[in-house]
């Protein structure tokens, strides 16, 4: 197994706490901006917006090893897989002219 295969599960071991009524997926993005692939696992309580977002790994844009990486991570769980890339962004829908959070 990969080095980068064993960082990635040891972090998601440590991220994935199977907690009574939260929802766990992985989010895998292949990142254009940074070429590179990052590997996350959000984390939702039943019933709450907030969505809890936990960095697992980073590796570079490589297709061999992403092919490996994400190989070893499917015979390692279950877990629902979502897809994203950055040259498929998608828009908020409106424009934020003024955002208060955010100061600006």
């Amino acid at each position: 197994m990969l080095a980068e295969s064993k960082q990635l599960l040891a972090n998601f071991d440590r991220y994935f706490l199977r907690r009574y009524q939260w929802r766990y997926h992985l989010l895998i993005v292949d990142n254009h901006f940074f070429d590179c692939f990052t590997f996350f696992l959000q984390a939702q309580r039943l019933h709450e917006q907030l969505i809890h977002s936990y960095d697992l790994l980073e590796i570079p844009h490589q297709q061999e090893l992403y092919q490996q990486v994400l190989t070893d991570l499917k015979q390692h769980t279950v877990l629902r897989i979502e897809f994203r890339d950055t040259h498929h962004l998608v828009h908020p829908g409106t424009d934020i002219v003024h955002d208060v959070n955010h100061g600006h």
